[in-house]
This record gives structure tokens, sequence and C-alpha cells, in this order.
């Protein structure tokens, strides 16, 4: 049998936990970390996986961002909170967040009871109280 390199080892770890659903580059780097392999190999995992376009912050914000806009809908505010959690850079999550402009459709789509609770902020809330 046939040892297998370190490398090879959190690559293979990598790819399995992207083969879930896509993640973010702190992420997986948290996930390779826990393995114990030194930092110089785990660094060139990530290099490799970014080098095939396989860990992308940008692409990965906004998957996370249109399955919250799907299955699990929050204002920017709480999307902003999640993706900074997830390590992403602060110009990529204005960016993506431009492009969706979630509030207001993500607070359309919620009861009038529920809208507070979301993150929505007051502005919004109030004026699409005044629609109804």
């Amino acid at each position: 049998m046939a040892l297998v390199s370190t490398f090879e080892y959190l690559t293979a770890k990598a790819l399995r936990l992207l083969s879930y659903r896509p993640r973010s580059i702190r992420e997986i780097k948290r996930r390779l970390i826990r393995t114990n392999a030194d930092t110089k190999t785990i660094n060139r995992v990530i290099a490799d996986l970014i080098d095939q376009n396989m860990l992308n912050d940008q692409e990965f914000a906004k998957w996370w961002v249109d399955q919250r806009v799907k299955f699990r809908p929050r204002g920017n505010y709480a999307l902003t909170r999640e993706l900074a959690q997830k390590g992403i850079d602060r110009e990529i999550i204005d960016s993506v967040l431009l492009s969706f402009d979630a509030e207001l459709e993500l607070a359309k789509k919620l009861p009038a009871s529920k809208r507070p609770s979301r993150g929505f902020s007051f502005p919004v809330i109030d004026a699409l109280s005044a629609k109804e």
C-alpha cells in the first residue's frame, strides 16, 4: 500500500469539502489547519485550488447570497455579517450585495409580521408598510 503525501491528502480533503458545497478560502484553510499539517503545505494546497478556480471568494459570496435569497431570506446587514464570518473581504461583500439588491426584494416576499425580525433596516420596513 503506497503512502499518500501530505499535499495529496490535504488536496483530497479540500476537494471532499468542496464537493458538498462551495466554500470560502478561510473555511477551507480552517478545516485544513485542524489536520496539524504545516502551514506551508496548507498554503500550497489553497494556492493550487485557487489556480484551478475551485476556490474563489467572489463566486462563493454570490452563491451564498443567492442561496439565502431562495431559502432563508435575510437582509443586507445579516448577509454582510454571515459573509464576514466566512472570511469574505468587505469589498467583495459590498459588490455582491449591490448586484443582488437583496434588501427590498426579500422584504417584499416576507409577511409584514416577520419583517422587523429579519435584519431589515427601519426605512425599508417603513417604505414597504406605507405601500400596503
